[in-house]
């Protein structure tokens, strides 16, 4: 099984969860379509980051590569695996190597890193997640648990929830992603800021699950190189959550009782929500954010 997709498979990796950079300066990124799960997370600035987590697939490269946040450790906490970022505040890097994760980063031994002459800094660093996966060490190198309750793809009942084909997502005047349902392909497509979301190979960035789970954000206490306060998204508690699969958007709950713990999904009517195997988008959407759907 692949624990980061629900699908059948082989692959017996660690995770590797990759910090992705989300300014217009970054686009179009390498590797995202990729990635069993795409976690977005809100940053300073408005704008948003990436944390994309790989299994099931060698994106070969990914990036480009920025720095982690306290939210990261509950992020990749339930992994066990490598979490990979350029570098980071030290306050956070003191939280980030209490965790019961391999940490990755810009100027390690294991080679993955580097710098492509076709951008500026720091929209530059890239990383290629085979050196990183033979680096790994025996305590982070078995396959992840379960990150969500997969259930079977097509199990999910057609009527269930209400019928939507489009999310409008506000984490801030400045990040303003949006997804349409695609019957013909049965997938939900990315677009940013109201246009359509690619990679680098040109692939148009897509999910077979939107996950929109509304999480308090508060001050992280420090400031970015550029003094702008930086937000700490919370990914432990509880709160709601809307998932959007097959044209349908059902309402429910999550929780997450720790940091390492798994995500927990309840529906309306108080029964276990599963989320149908596939690849998997979560929204990590500010209280304070906006949720529109058509």
């Amino acid at each position: 099984m692949l624990p980061l997709t629900g699908a059948p498979g082989t692959a017996d990796r660690p995770a590797l969860v990759v910090k992705v950079e989300n300014s217009a300066a970054a686009r179009p990124q390498s590797g995202l379509q990729a990635a069993d799960i795409v976690v977005e997370e809100l940053v300073e600035g408005g704008i948003t980051r990436f944390a994309a987590m790989y299994h099931s697939r060698d994106p070969g490269t990914v990036g480009p590569v920025r720095s982690v946040r306290h939210v990261d450790v509950q992020i990749a906490g339930p992994t066990r695996g490598i979490l990979a970022f350029s570098g980071g505040a030290k306050v956070v890097l003191a939280v980030v190597r209490t965790a019961d994760l391999q940490l990755a980063q810009q100027g390690d031994r294991s080679g993955a890193f580097y710098r492509s002459p076709s951008r500026r800094a720091p929209h530059n660093l890239y990383l290629r997640a085979g050196k990183l996966w033979a680096a790994a060490g025996p305590d982070h190198s078995a396959p992840p648990p379960a990150y969500l309750p997969f259930v079977a793809a097509g199990s999910v009942p057609a009527d269930a929830g209400a019928a939507a084909t489009r999310a409008s997502l506000r984490f801030s005047a400045a990040a303003r992603p949006s997804w349409t349902y695609d019957a013909a392909k049965d997938r939900w497509l990315r677009s940013e800021n109201g246009r359509a979301a690619v990679e680098s190979s040109g692939a148009r960035l897509g999910a077979d699950t939107v996950l929109v789970l509304r999480v308090k954000v508060g001050d992280a206490g420090y400031r970015d190189p550029a003094g702008n306060p930086v937000p700490e998204t919370r990914f432990v508690g509880s709160g709601p959550a809307v998932l959007l699969h097959g044209g349908r958007a059902v309402e429910g709950t999550w929780s997450k009782a720790s940091a390492d713990a798994a995500l927990v999904l309840t529906g309306g009517d108080g029964a276990a929500l599963g989320v149908p195997a596939g690849r998997t988008w979560i929204e990590l959407l500010p209280v304070g954010g906006r949720l529109s759907l058509s």
